[in-house]
């Protein structure tokens, strides 16, 4: 047991003892009295877990179909070894006896051979696991298990038996034949659609009114070539924005980069789809809506190619249609009419066509969780509900047709687990036999064998190194344990894993969840000022559910920091209700339930002294960051912003539109952090890269200006040649130094006169 996970023990026994207030007057502030050593440990956590992690990979190369496989696993001192499982036996063993082949090699080579440090390729197993083959070092060896000898072999080839099941377990698809050229071709003259007819030679003008400014272009043809899809193009009219480059490699003079970039608002490209038929060598007009968001529509014939089928998504993100169209007459009727008053997530958009061009898998929140739905394409209707309750689909991993399944993941589907953690269930297309195939506490990642008749899950918390287990990909059942993660070399640098924190958000019900870091140097008799890292982006949630040994907030904690990051309302993966709260109102960031977890976190931990707390982010965290003491000065006492998109109407068009809404109103303007510059209260260091191509740098110079009218003080660094980022080495030292002066209340070493990073 660690020092301060012993001091901990004591202390809670004498914080059971006496009241809270009484036990948090006893605490004294951490104040880091050898700075420099407080920066060497910072910057030293940020490599010395590197090859701290044994036992926590399993990267499988299946044979014999997917019966068995073979893996390399990591092992203390950068050893290894190397495993073989037999699926169907449920038995996992050594590949070899490590210590006899390096006993063997030794004797061989003349020359001393570790075993457990044999850097090989092109293993192979025989069927019955009598024997191995590898190549070591130019020659191929042959391990045979009964009478455990290593012999050398005179090839040094793979014998081809072995080779067709080395790695995937599959035979190579069988190439098509080669098609004749068509006789049909389409293309464009001077902006006008035309057919030509190969045989004959003859072309057929379909369109005369195109022009430079209005011009047709070609888009798709039908599998059979009797009809071909193409589109009328009025151009859109979007933004530039400018980069000035102050220091390029080639030149000492500035340099001007401009750009076209889509911002809120912009009018984009418009498409009106026709149809040619290549039987009467006539065009005519879809009987649909001019498409004029997310470009060109994406072409799919379906059932006999008689019908094709395109989404069609409405400006303002409420409204999302699947279409279908008929090419003999351009007739349409509408499949999905999908609407919401908030807004539809263009980023959990899925659908799957069957293979006989008959049904459609459809994802959709419209129930308040996002389910999966299967649609006849003939009829424009709901089959059958594939998935259903208080829970959601997150992704589909595997479909299969022919068999009448798929594999998906979910999260929010295990009552005592976090609603975060990903498990895997597989559904047949016809909404029966749910199964859960993946177990335990975590969160989960799959690989499914080459015929998906098996299936390695590997699952792990923040506060769990990650486990590795084979199952059968049909039932879930559990066959053998594979690996659990060794982390005793991590714990012996001192690392703290990372504790998980629930606590009631803003309206005092719902369950609101993020994760706390304490120092390796911990002392439970002190308290420590708190750091939050925030990203508040409403396309996912953000704090992490799998096992990590290097984050900013683990670093920057060794400054004598309590460190935390938390998923408030309005970001994804806990139903509709929860991420509506984003709906026209990313000033919100969630910050109201963050402050309400940070003083359920200070209660439970005096420790954590949450009268001076601090918070940083990146991109849309600069925007959260920045916002936090703007709006929450009471609380957020110093903030550190980096590249920052401080207004929705100057960032990319997608991401504000998704959650702000169309057209571009007033709450625009209202919640921009540029309006709202007056605000300020505690300490901002605005950071900004000035060739930032995610967001535009202007973002930040604009609320730089902003602050200056409303005569505030506030740091700024713009780093020359930096892109979208968090400022690198030096704006991460400038970052500890920012927190280190306000909320220590310490002058940072003169970097100056010391070197960095710290030896």
């Amino acid at each position: 047991m660690s020092r301060s996970a012993l001091l901990t023990l004591l202390l809670l026994a004498t914080f059971l003892a006496s009241s809270p207030e009484a036990f948090a007057k006893k605490l004294r502030p951490y104040r880091p009295a050898d700075l420099i050593e407080h920066y060497r440990r910072a910057h030293a956590s940020i490599n010395d877990v590197n090859n701290k992690l044994a036992r926590h990979r399993v990267d499988p190369h299946w044979f014999e179909e997917d019966k068995k496989f073979w893996y390399g696993v990591d092992l203390p001192d950068g050893q290894k070894e190397w495993v073989v499982v037999d699926c169907v036996d449920g038995k996992r063993q050594a590949a070899f006896d490590h210590m006899e082949v390096g006993k063997q090699l030794s004797g061989i080579l003349g020359r001393e051979v570790n075993g457990f440090k044999l850097n090989l390729s092109e293993l192979t197993f025989d069927e019955a696991l009598t024997y191995c083959e590898f190549k070591f070092e130019e020659s191929r060896y042959r391990y045979t298990y009964e009478n455990r000898k290593l012999e050398k072999l005179t090839r040094a080839a793979v014998p081809a038996v072995l080779q067709t099941v080395s790695t995937t377990g599959l035979q190579p698809e069988p190439q098509p034949e080669p098609q004749p050229e068509p006789r049909w071709e389409f293309t464009i003259k001077q902006h006008n659609a035309v057919l030509i007819d190969r045989q004959t030679k003859q072309e057929h003008k379909l369109t005369s009114d195109g022009t430079e400014k209005t011009p047709y272009r070609f888009h798709h043809w039908s599998p059979r070539r009797d009809f071909a899809v193409f589109m009328k193009v009025t151009p859109g009219n979007l933004s530039q924005v400018h980069l000035l480059e102050s220091t390029p490699k080639d030149s000492i003079k500035a340099k001007l980069h401009t750009r076209t970039y889509a911002q809120p608002g912009d009018r984009f490209d418009s498409y009106e789809l026709w149809l040619a038929n290549t039987g009467t060598q006539q065009c005519y007009a879809v009987d649909s809506d001019v498409i004029d968001f997310h470009g060109p529509p994406r072409i799919q014939w379906h059932q006999d190619n008689n019908f094709f089928t395109y989404q069609k998504d409405e400006r303002g993100h409420q409204r999302a249609r699947v279409i279908a169209v008929n090419p003999t007459d351009g007739k349409t009727r509408t499949i999905i009419d999908e609407t919401s008053d908030t807004f539809i997530n263009q980023i959990k958009f899925y659908r799957h066509y069957s293979s006989d061009g008959k049904r459609m898998i459809w994802a959709s929140e419209r129930s308040g969780w996002n389910h999966l739905y299967l649609y006849d394409l003939q009829k424009g209707e709901i089959i059958t509900p594939l998935t259903q309750g208080a829970w959601a689909v997150k992704k589909v991993h595997h479909v299969d047709d022919k068999s009448g399944y798929l594999i998906f993941s979910a999260v929010g589907t295990q009552a005592n687990e976090d609603p975060y953690h990903e498990h895997y269930f597989r559904v047949n297309l016809d909404g029966t036999q749910l199964i859960r195939l993946t177990d335990g506490d975590g969160t989960h990642q799959i690989k499914l064998s080459p015929s998906k008749r098996f299936l390695i899950d590997e699952y792990s918390r923040i506060d769990q190194p990650p486990v590795h287990t084979l199952r059968d990909a049909h039932s879930g059942e559990f066959i053998c344990q594979l690996e659990t993660a060794d982390i005793s070399a991590l714990l012996e640098l001192g690392f703290n894993l990372p504790e998980r924190f629930v606590a009631k958000g803003r309206d005092g019900v719902t369950d609101i969840y993020g994760m706390v870091y304490r120092p390796r140097i911990f002392d439970p008799r002190f308290s420590y000022p708190v750091v939050e890292y925030i990203y508040a982006g409403p396309h996912d949630s953000h704090v992490p559910k799998s096992f990590k040994t290097q984050m900013r907030m683990f670093h920057l904690a060794e400054l004598g920091f309590i460190t935390v990051m938390i998923d408030g309302m309005g970001t994804d993966n806990r139903g509709k209700a929860f991420h509506d709260v984003c709906w026209q109102n990313l000033q919100d960031s969630g910050l109201p339930d963050h402050i309400a977890w940070l003083q359920a976190l200070n209660r439970k931990y005096p420790q954590c002294d949450i009268s001076r707390v601090g918070i940083f982010g990146t991109s849309a965290g600069g925007q959260s960051s920045t916002a936090a003491v703007l709006h929450h000065g009471d609380f957020y006492k110093v903030a550190v912003s980096s590249c920052g998109c401080h207004d929705n109407r100057v960032d990319k068009h997608w991401w504000n539109e998704q959650w702000m809404g169309y057209p571009i109103a007033e709450h625009y303007k209202e919640q921009s952090n540029i309006t709202n510059a007056h605000l300020l209260e505690g300490n901002l260091l605005l950071l900004v890269g000035e060739m930032d191509t995610n967001v535009p740098p202007e973002s930040t110079y604009q609320l730089v200006d902003a602050l200056i009218k409303s005569r505030k003080e506030f740091d700024l660094l713009v780093v020359p040649g930096m892109g979208h980022s968090s400022g690198g080495e030096y704006g991460q030292r400038r970052r500890w130094d920012y927190f280190v002066r306000h909320l220590h209340g310490l002058t940072p070493p003169n970097w100056n006169q010391h070197s960095y990073p710290p030896e």
